[in-house]
């Protein structure tokens, strides 16, 4: 295969790919173009003739599907250099390392000429092992952007979803990877320049397709089992959940969102009262609606704003509040955190969640406490300092009208994009977890709706309920099947009161031990390095 085809493969990949994914077309994006989204990978890497060229390969399809999918990223005014740029270099990096790997289990020419891989396991196998470490290693750690994945096509296809309660959301990558592997490989295999008399390697690949299909066909039962599951909710909160719809970049003062909460709130208690005859349980507000930090700003809004003072507002609704704003963790240092701010009904502070996962170089920077590095970004960007990131996972009581109580946790923006983040805060006794975010600065849907497929994988891994009240949306209620049982339309200015379900905890084989299932593919790939470098059987 020459070069220019090789290419033409990782285009046609890169384009497939980001369709796959939720769009500007395909809002929730498409399962069936997530399958053959790596077909043209892996023929562009089986022809690939060494480990540079490979990597070159798959570096250039991961560094297009960041572009394609996360456009958006660059609306983030003048920080799109590190937001879209820097991610997308950062992405394209990690792929040309996972290409080398790729390249030594799938790679079969060396000089142009054919090489018989012998392997104990089919190379599809490995090529779904290493791209769901691929997916793994870019979701984690500090820079992690768990978006422009193959999990997230999978999203309409709730049938084989359910499996993530037990094996993550990294099962769904090995399945969708696999399966596109094996794809390629048929393709491989029958093409005129394919190994088609090797009786081997065709006894493997029907081994391993039978394997797939069987893969397919236990998640699709255990998925159908799940679905007709009765949900029984052990309590019931009472929520209304505000969508203010307020422009990120306006810069002033935080009184025009507080009213426009205050009005959206007024509009949806009523629905409330009129629905059940009493106020509701909880309001959530989205993220970074107050502009002063807590706790020294809170007689600030004993008097602000001007129309109806914020403190004595949440008093006279009788009502807890999570609002989302800054806490100071060190005056004297000037050290704040992007924090979700819990009012009890009579409007005293009770604290505050910090945010843990802060975005890297837009909301926290490397290197920020060497002037040095402060002075270059000035001068880049004009940005120099960032938020202080949480380090306790803080849950909030909130008292129900009809008797006992809720625990939530409040995930912060895209924290519930971050499974071991939500598996900390359930663990640590989350019985909901609450999202606030803003999102309004991408101006797209498709950026909206990716965060939200994303986080939708949350409610079904720990099998709880999922609220999102976000700034401009997608503001939604997820049950523990993964299925939006209340929502708000994108980028309008409204509200929405919703009798939220409260299910029994449940340990799922997901939350008591983590990613086992990256763990396999790691050791599965360094067990057929170790066997092929014992015997002598090398590429």
């Amino acid at each position: 295969m020459n070069r220019i085809l090789q290419v033409f493969y990782i285009f046609f990949s890169a384009i497939i790919f980001s369709l796959a994914i939720q769009n500007e077309f395909l809002p929730f994006g498409s399962p069936f173009l997530g399958l053959f989204a790596l077909v043209p990978l892996y023929l562009a890497i089986i022809n690939s003739s060494s480990y540079l060229e490979s990597a070159l390969l798959t570096g250039l399809q991961t560094f297009l599907v960041h572009l394609m999918s996360s456009f958006w990223l660059g609306f983030f005014r003048d920080f799109a250099i590190f937001t879209l740029g820097a991610s997308a270099l950062g992405t394209g990096v990690i792929g040309l390392v996972f290409g080398c790997y790729l390249h030594y289990f799938v790679g079969r020419k060396k000089s142009g000429s054919l090489v018989d891989v012998k392997t104990y396991f089919h190379p599809a196998l490995f090529f779904a092992c290493i791209w769901t470490l691929y997916e793994w290693a870019k979701s984690t750690g500090f820079l992690a952007y768990p978006w422009g994945t193959l999990i997230m096509t999978s999203y309409k296809w709730k049938l084989l979803t359910q499996i993530v309660d037990i094996t993550g959301t990294w099962g769904l990558s090995f399945l969708f990877s696999l399966f596109g592997a094996l794809v390629a490989e048929g393709i491989y295999l029958l093409s005129s320049s394919g190994t088609g008399n090797n009786s081997r390697q065709f006894f493997q690949y029907r081994q391993l397709s039978a394997c797939c299909m069987a893969f397919f066909v236990i998640s699709v039962a255990y998925g159908a089992w799940q679905l007709n599951k009765e949900l029984v909710p052990v309590k019931q909160m009472e929520t209304v959940m505000v969508q203010q719809n307020i422009d990120s970049w306006v810069v002033g003062s935080d009184q025009q969102p507080i009213q426009i909460s205050q009005e959206l709130t007024d509009a949806a208690v009523e629905d409330c009262v009129e629905v059940t005859g009493a106020k509701p349980d909880l309001v959530v507000w989205s993220e970074s609606v107050l502009s002063y930090s807590f706790p020294e700003s809170e007689f600030y809004y004993h008097t602000s704003p001007d129309s109806r003072p914020l403190i004595p507002y949440i008093r006279e609704m009788d009502v807890p509040f999570v609002i989302g704003g800054a806490a100071t963790v060190d005056r004297a240092k000037r050290m704040y955190s992007n924090a979700a701010l819990f009012f009890d009904h009579a409007g005293e502070y009770q604290g505050y969640y910090g945010k843990m996962q802060l975005v890297p170089f837009a909301e926290v920077i490397p290197g920020a406490q060497y002037e040095w590095v402060r002075k270059l970004l000035d001068a880049i960007v004009g940005f120099s300092s960032g938020w202080t990131p949480g380090t306790e996972l803080t849950l909030f009581n909130v008292p129900l009208k009809t008797g006992g109580d809720v625990t939530i946790s409040i995930p912060i923006c895209f924290e519930d994009a971050f499974p071991m983040v939500c598996r900390a805060l359930f663990k640590a006794g989350s019985e909901i977890f609450v999202n606030i975010t803003n999102d309004s600065w991408s101006m797209t849907n498709s950026a909206e709706y990716q965060h939200f497929a994303i986080a939708s994988f949350r409610a079904m891994e720990f099998r709880t309920t999922l609220i999102r009240s976000t700034n401009s949306g997608y503001s939604v209620v997820v049950n523990p099947k993964g299925q939006v049982i209340a929502d708000m339309p994108l980028f309008e200015e409204t509200s929405l009161y919703t009798s939220v379900p409260i299910y029994q905890r449940t340990m799922t084989v997901y939350c008591l031990f983590g990613n086992w299932l990256p763990a396999l593919c790691f050791i599965l790939a360094l067990g057929q390095v170790i066997a092929r470098e014992k015997t002598g059987r090398k590429q």
